[in-house]
């Protein structure tokens, strides 16, 4: 799936995220990415002079990322890393966890550890964003979603089937007819209520913690939550 997923992306989402993260982090340079994927937004905040760790817990992912950085000529630092279970030898500006990412850490306990290895990770006063799918998305837009577009060169097919309340199994189908490569994938993902997220956050130490909603204002009918808190 890794070497199909940009095809499957729009490039100015990622574009947005550089403008929103720009907005609300006045000043940093030192920057880990938790679950870089193909490292659209490492290589964008390369691209701005920024020293980045890019990381990912997929191979396959990873080994794209590294492709492309040699293409687009920039310097990422490329680690294997569980956002489970990490640390690191001199502390951060800026840790970040986009495009849903947070959301295969489907285990509570394991999400609280996200939290306590980015705070302990983070300078003082350094700046933690990630963000998860909403619950009005899990609930509302993904419950048993179906997707299917079949063209003379390629075929995808997405289904989702809902587990339970936040819960969703996705089942990815994809058939390159140029290549004769057929790829099925199932990925498991959970969200939790914006009020868990904020009490795991405010017990570890985070502060000054912000919602918005699709890079504006927050509102609980949105498809992504995105959080935005300092090292207290």
């Amino acid at each position: 799936f890794a070497y199909y997923y940009d095809s499957l992306m729009d490039q100015e989402f990622y574009n947005d995220y550089i403008q929103f993260i720009n907005k609300h982090v006045k000043k940093y340079q030192t920057v880990l990415e938790l679950g870089c994927g193909t490292g659209e937004i490492a290589i964008r905040l390369a691209h701005l002079g920024k020293n980045v760790c890019a990381t990912d817990i997929s191979k396959d992912m990873l080994e794209v990322a590294k492709y492309k950085c040699i293409d687009f000529k920039v310097d990422v630092m490329l680690s294997r890393v569980d956002m489970c279970d990490f640390v690191v030898d001199t502390k951060l500006d800026l840790i970040l966890c986009l495009c849903d990412s947070l959301n295969y850490v489907t285990n509570l306990k394991d999400v609280k550890n996200v939290f306590q290895n980015t705070y302990d990770a983070l300078k003082k006063d350094g700046t933690f964003i990630f963000d998860v799918d909403s619950m009005y998305k899990m609930e509302k837009i993904l419950a048993n979603y179906d997707e299917e577009n079949d063209e003379d060169d390629f075929y995808f097919h997405w289904h989702v089937d809902r587990i339970s309340k936040g819960y969703v199994k996705h089942s990815v189908e994809i058939i390159d007819k140029v290549e004769n490569d057929r790829v099925y994938e199932e990925h498991y993902q959970k969200t939790y209520d914006v009020e868990t997220y904020i009490e795991l956050l405010e017990k570890i130490g985070f502060k000054n913690i912000k919602l918005y909603s699709d890079f504006s204002k927050y509102g609980t009918e949105c498809e992504r939550v995105i959080f935005v808190c300092q090292k207290g």
